[in-house]
């Protein structure tokens, strides 16, 4: 309404009532200051997150045939010829004269339905020796097993001629239940018993002590000879070398020492085992369950030769165990789950396969993710299961 002043003229008076006109400016205020701590909370904010998956070891076994044109393993063939020789020392007789010792052979005529075990210290007669090691006589088999024997008592009446010993007598703890069929026999004269003596005496076990060292020594060298040749290859033996043995003195040879020479031949077969891991490696590729993958760990594995020969060809049992995870990426994980609820998140994560543990903090605590993906700092630890088999 209004009111007239002197002079005529009429002033008008506008009343506002409760509105306030500051009100607008407050709430656009309010909103900037709302906008900017948001703002500055999306670019403060960051969550770690660690993701711990169960790894799954996948073995697989294969039948790996090689040979000198084959696809799958190349092998090539390699020999080695070593010949050693070796000095003795003879032994010296006790006073009282030394035993007669030799070997004699146990075999089934006709063959045993059942193997035939003799121990030590069985008795074979004529006259009398003791056996000196336990042995076994193979069922329906005419094979002779050789035993060292060593005369009851010493001197030279126990020197004997070839296959004059042909008596099993008992054993020192009491007598065995042999079978009718076993039967012994000398193929070598049995010597060295003598007369109270002090001079040397060549003697069965010192030509045994002599040629299981040299043996030993033949063998050792074969292998490095194997291992030249290979050149850095695994090689597969074609089985136990073949050991020529000559000596220059015998068994009964009045002589201080003597020679011995062994000369071993032995074959192998030579393959790659790069080669052979690679194919393992393939093999395992073929196994893997849908939605995993192998990491990039070496494979562990292992070859066994279960045949060899002399063309080349050789046949190994592989084994095989890598280390499988499920087939997840780090930046899509991230990509996911960015701007989730916390527990939304922890849930989805804990799906990406059974066993799966999640560990997360967000800075500062909120109940949501960073909605920037770069402020996720997200790793994934492997943890070890059981070995999943598949042949």
């Amino acid at each position: 309404m209004g009111a007239r002043k002197p002079g005529g003229l009429v002033y008008r008076y506008v009343f506002m009532g409760s509105r306030n006109p500051l009100l607008p400016a407050y709430l656009l205020s309010a909103v900037a200051l709302a906008a900017a701590a948001l703002g500055s909370l999306v670019f403060m904010e960051t969550a770690t997150i660690k993701v711990s998956i169960p790894a799954s070891k996948l073995a697989a076994n294969r039948t790996i045939t090689g040979g000198p044109t084959s696809s799958d393993l190349a092998t090539t063939r390699i020999q080695a010829d070593v010949t050693d020789t070796m000095q003795g020392t003879v032994s010296v007789p006790a006073a009282g004269g030394t035993a007669a010792q030799g070997t004699v052979e146990f075999y089934c005529s006709p063959a045993c339905s059942q193997p035939v075990v003799v121990d030590v210290h069985q008795d074979v007669c004529s006259p009398c020796f003791w056996t000196q090691s336990k042995i076994t006589v193979p069922a329906n088999s005419p094979a002779h097993v050789p035993v060292a024997v060593v005369a009851a008592e010493t001197g030279p009446a126990y020197n004997v001629a070839a296959h004059t010993i042909d008596r099993i007598g008992g054993l020192k703890s009491g007598q065995p239940n042999y079978p009718t069929q076993l039967k012994v026999t000398n193929p070598q004269p049995i010597t060295g018993g003598a007369t109270t003596t002090s001079t040397p005496v060549v003697q069965q076990t010192d030509l045994d002590s002599v040629r299981s060292l040299l043996s030993a020594q033949v063998r050792h060298d074969l292998d490095g000879v194997l291992k030249a040749q290979a050149g850095g290859l695994t090689y597969a033996a074609d089985g136990q070398p073949t050991l020529k043995v000559t000596s220059d003195h015998g068994v009964g040879d009045h002589v201080s020492t003597f020679t011995m020479t062994i000369t071993g031949s032995l074959g192998a077969t030579a393959f790659s085992e790069v080669q052979a891991d690679s194919l393992m490696r393939a093999t395992l590729d073929q196994k893997i369950p849908k939605g995993f993958q192998l990491t990039s760990d070496p494979i562990k594995t292992s070859y066994v030769v279960v045949g060899s020969g002399s063309s080349g060809v050789v046949t190994l049992r592989a084994s095989a165990i890598g280390v499988m995870v499920p087939n997840v990426n780090v930046g899509e994980l991230k990509a996911r789950i960015k701007g989730m609820r916390v527990e939304a998140a922890r849930q989805q994560l804990k799906e990406l396969v059974n066993g799966t543990a999640v560990d997360i903090s967000v800075k500062p605590a909120v109940p949501w993710l960073p909605v920037i993906q770069d402020h996720i700092n997200l790793t994934i630890d492997l943890k070890p299961m059981a070995v999943v088999t598949e042949s």
